[in-house]
């Protein structure tokens, strides 16, 4: 079963929904929710294949949790892992290496996801399933709460 399924039969369970009938809509409330507090919180909450595309810079952040690096291409070269590090979420280059673009694959997300922000995510999906029509300009207060000590600030590590 993939982490969105069980998080799909997770949220069901929360709404004590029995059926599937209402699972096209369940699992758009809830993706709308992880990509709202993967905003507030500037990290990748669900774990994900993530590629960046960039100049080339000495070192660059990459998206929190880091989970690891699959490859790492320099003006379309595969470098071998000797050529970078890692430190936390920033990548830094061997001073030998240099070039015009960069394009970085690699896997980030929380596994498993923490229980507050769980929590978090399921009473803004609950949100937006319960109240379609209403506004969503901002996550709900309890959400927010739960989600702020995962609150990335733009420091780098």
């Amino acid at each position: 079963m993939s982490e969105s399924q069980g998080l799909l039969q997770h949220f069901r369970a929360h709404l004590r929904i029995t059926g599937e009938d209402l699972d096209a809509e369940l699992q758009q409330c809830m993706m709308a929710a992880i990509a709202s507090a993967e905003h507030a919180i500037g990290s990748v909450i669900l774990l994900s294949d993530v590629t960046l595309e960039t100049s080339f810079a000495p070192s660059l952040t990459l998206r929190k949790p880091l989970i690891g690096v699959a490859s790492v291409k320099v003006d379309d070269v595969t470098l071998e892992q000797d050529l970078y590090n890692t430190d936390g979420n920033v990548l830094t280059f061997d001073e030998s290496v240099s070039g015009e673009s960069v394009v970085v694959n690699y896997r980030a997300g929380f596994v498993p996801i923490p229980a507050d922000m769980l929590a978090a995510l399921m009473l803004h999906a609950s949100s937006l399933f319960g109240n379609p029509l209403d506004s969503v300009e901002t996550l709900p207060k309890a959400s927010a709460n739960l989600l702020r000590p995962y609150r990335s600030w733009g420091l780098g590590k």
